[in-house]
Parts: structure tokens; C-alpha cells; sequence
């Protein structure tokens, strides 16, 4: 008679304290990668947030500053356009903050002169920023500041900025008279100062310097 020997073969589990230490390091790593993820996402955004901030107030002043070059010109006109009342090529006021000035833009005709006022307003709506507004006309004679800056007859003011979007906290203008050999010139200085409506914590500021032209 032959005699068979089998030999059982067992296979050992794993533990239940082994297994949730396993799920629980598991979880552990799986969180911490979320983390890593979102605060990445968040990063991105708020980069992505502060560079529509400050493009859209550079490319403002840029133009700004572009266009206040031309302020006084008259063609061959021997004394410059000024806006009418004002004393200088560039009318100033400190408060709230407005630039205005204007320049020949024809020989003649009822749309030769080219009026731009740049002004902050501060909101009277509580889900919208105080904005930075243009206006701009165009007539046959410069217009005083009160008429240039304000919409109606010849042009409209309009925002520069969504004041949904980016709210202007200070739009400053600094002017002092310059010296060079027997010439005067007035240096204006322009800085504008904002922050996104939806995240306040998403600030710019920015400026631009500007030697007043002598059109004589």
C-alpha cells in the first residue's frame, strides 16, 4: 500500500492593521498630491490675476503717455492749443485726479481740434471700482475743461478700465518746472494706482514721467 504525504500549502494575508496602515498612507499621499495640485492651480491664477492687472494699467499709460506728447500742438500757429482757461499746454487738478489737454488735428474744419481729458471717478455703486474714464471731442476751437470733460456735444467720456473688473484707487499728477540753459519746461509726473473688484489683494502701480513740448 503506498502512502501518499501532501503537503498543504498555505498563504499568509496580510493583517487588518497592515491593511489600514496601507489605506491610510495611501489617503495621506493622495492628499498631499491634491494639495500640491491645487496650490499650484492657485498660484497659477493669482499670476495669471496680477498679470491682466498690470498689462492692462502699463498698455494704459503707454498710450497715455504717447498721446500727451501731441498736448499744445497747433500746426504752424505760432502760439500752442491750450484748452480754454488753462494756462499751459497740460490742465492739472490734483482732485480726484484729471489731465486734460488738446492738439490741432486739421488745418481747419469743425473737427480741427482734438480735446482729451483722463479723470478718476469714484464708483456710487458698491459692486463697482472707481474708474479711470477718456473723454474726448473733437471741435472747430478748443473747448473749455468743464465742457471737455463731460460726455455730450462733439464726444463721450468712456471707461478705460471694466469697472467690474479693476477698480482705480489713485490716479496722482505731480507737475515742476524744469530748467535747461534759458529754456522752462514743465516735467508732469503720472501714476496710477489699482486693484482687480474681485480680489483686492491683486494690486499694481505704475507711472510715467512727461517733459511738457514747447510748440513755439
Amino acid at each position: 500500500m503506498v502512502s501518499l504525504c501532501v503537503n498543504k500549502s498555505h498563504q499568509t494575508g496580510a493583517s487588518l492593521v497592515e491593511l489600514l496602515v496601507a489605506s491610510l498612507i495611501g489617503v495621506i499621499v493622495i492628499g498631499t498630491i491634491g494639495s500640491v495640485f491645487i496650490s499650484g492651480q492657485k498660484l497659477v491664477a493669482h499670476r495669471g490675476k496680477q498679470l491682466l492687472l498690470t498689462q492692462n494699467l502699463s498698455s494704459t499709460m503707454l498710450q497715455i503717455k504717447e498721446d500727451i506728447q501731441r498736448a499744445g500742438f497747433n500746426g504752424v500757429a505760432t502760439s500752442p492749443a491750450m484748452l480754454s482757461g488753462a494756462t499751459s499746454n497740460l490742465y492739472i487738478e490734483t482732485q480726484p485726479g484729471l489731465v486734460g489737454y488738446v492738439y490741432r488735428v486739421a488745418s481747419s474744419g469743425t473737427s480741427a481740434f482734438r480735446n482729451v481729458v483722463f479723470k478718476r471717478e469714484e464708483s456710487q455703486v458698491s459692486n463697482l471700482g472707481d474708474s479711470l474714464k477718456v473723454c474726448e471731442k473733437h471741435t472747430v476751437e478748443p473747448l473749455s475743461v468743464s465742457s471737455a470733460s463731460k460726455s455730450g456735444l462733439g464726444g463721450f467720456c468712456f471707461n478705460v478700465f471694466n469697472p467690474k473688473q479693476i477698480s482705480v484707487s489713485d490716479f496722482a499728477l505731480h507737475s515742476q518746472t524744469v530748467k535747461g540753459g534759458e529754456a522752462e519746461m514743465a516735467m508732469v509726473t503720472i501714476s496710477i494706482s489699482a486693484y482687480l473688484v474681485a480680489d483686492s489683494g491683486i494690486s499694481y502701480q505704475t507711472g510715467i514721467t512727461i517733459l511738457e513740448r514747447n510748440w513755439q
